[in-house]
């Protein structure tokens, strides 16, 4: 499978990235390490996050980034062949998005 990202993601990519490499200076690059891994494991293990909520017919699914606390909200687009990632999410904010 491939993966790719929405225009929503891609915005919080570099949002969440900004902000991880000019606060957590112990580990600057921990963000995108750790994105990238789970994109890695996504292309093959597609069903690895968790269900989550049904939007228009379509069951996103949800992976946590552990290290990070951030969730990855994702689809898989059957007929594409392809993860498509919605947004990311920080877990401690204590809700969802809105999808």
């Amino acid at each position: 499978m491939i993966v790719k990202f929405s225009p929503r993601a891609r915005r919080r990519v570099k949002i969440v990235s900004s902000w991880w490499r000019s606060n957590r200076r112990a580990a600057p690059m921990l963000f995108d390490e750790e994105l990238e891994h789970a994109v890695q494991q996504l292309k093959t293990q597609p069903t690895l996050g968790a269900g989550y909520q049904t939007v228009e017919g379509e069951v996103v699914r949800r992976l946590l980034l552990p290290k990070t606390q951030q969730h990855i909200y994702y689809v898989i687009d059957e007929a594409l062949g392809a993860v498509v990632i919605y947004t990311i999410w920080g877990a401690r904010r204590g809700r969802g998005p809105k999808l």
